[in-house]
Order: C-alpha cells, then sequence, then structure tokens
C-alpha cells in the first residue's frame, strides 16, 4: 500500500511539499466523478471528531462527492456496517474515500496521510470494524501514551480538518 505523508506545522495551514500534492491529486483523481466520502468518528470525543469536522466542512462547501459522516449525522463504530452496506447498495458503482483520525507517536501528531487502499477504523483502541475505503486519508491526532483521545485539543483537530477538507475540495474539482 502506497503512502503519501504531509507534514503540518501547527499554526500553518495547506502545508505541504509540491510533490506532496501532486500524490494527494493523483488520489483523488483515482477515486472517478462523485464519489463517496465517508467520514469517520465521534462527535462526542475530541481526538475522534476529526471525520465528522470534515464531513460537516464538504458539505458546507459543496464538495463534488456524496459524503456521509457529518457532526449531525456521524459515522462511528455503532453505525459504520450499516453505512457500508448501505453505501454498497446506494452507489455500487463508486469509489470510496475513507477520512479518519488516527493515534501514532509522538512526532507523527500533526501528519496527515493518504494511502491507496482500505484503513481499519477503530484498530488503535482494539475494535474489529470493517475496513473501509479505496483511497484513505488520515491524520495523526495523539500520541496513545502521552494523551487520550478525549483530551486532543479541538484546535488541532479542526486545523486538520481544514486543511484535509480543502484539498479534498481541490482534488475533486471538475
Amino acid at each position: 500500500m502506497k503512502t503519501n505523508e504531509i507534514f503540518m506545522p501547527e499554526n500553518v495551514a495547506l502545508a505541504a511539499p509540491i510533490d506532496r500534492d501532486f500524490e494527494f491529486e493523483c488520489a483523488m483523481l483515482s477515486l472517478g466523478k462523485l464519489p463517496v466520502v465517508l467520514c469517520i468518528g465521534s462527535d462526542r470525543v475530541t481526538g475522534d471528531c476529526l471525520g465528522p469536522i470534515v464531513g460537516q466542512m464538504l458539505i458546507e462547501r459543496g464538495v463534488n462527492a456524496f459524503v456521509y459522516g457529518t457532526l449531525n449525522r456521524p459515522i462511528t463504530a455503532l453505525n459504520l456496517a450499516e453505512a457500508v452496506e448501505h453505501i454498497k447498495h446506494a452507489h455500487p458503482d463508486k469509489k470510496v474515500l475513507a477520512v479518519d483520525s488516527s493515534v501514532g507517536k509522538l512526532s507523527d501528531v500533526g501528519k496527515i496521510r493518504v494511502s491507496f487502499g482500505a484503513i481499519a477504523p477503530g484498530s488503535a483502541d482494539g475494535k474489529k470494524l470493517p475496513k473501509v475505503g479505496d483511497v484513505s486519508v488520515t491524520a495523526t491526532v495523539t500520541d496513545a501514551k502521552k494523551t487520550p483521545l478525549s483530551a486532543v485539543r479541538l484546535g488541532t483537530v479542526y486545523a486538520l480538518a481544514q486543511t484535509i477538507s480543502a484539498r479534498i475540495i481541490a482534488g475533486l474539482q471538475p
């Protein structure tokens, strides 16, 4: 699985080297027209709300995609399997971009990764949820040994969500 890391320095929005932009754009192009964007996470846990915030931003900015998972209707561990089944039936010919927060090393906090292939949501917590996505975007929001997901700063998550949503919108423009 090919992974593209984008480092976002604190207080700097949309910071990424040019070659990383090209790889991100390639990933977005591989999704085709009107893909499904599945934004995973809970609005009740700050470190896990990256997906719903990205979904909300995409909807509000009129992204050219079908979006599932917003602040008003989050896709969590409780309804992920149901959402995946719905997407398979409602959009059988569409590719899926999965967006989720991740836990990693302290040196990875603030990094955004774009991968070709599915992700396993909830794996950091030992959950056995369905793997999702043809392409995935994850952002490391914390080092679990240092800060639990419930104590992650909202500003950190929000800044990452702004960068991710802007990049998705730019990548999916017709």
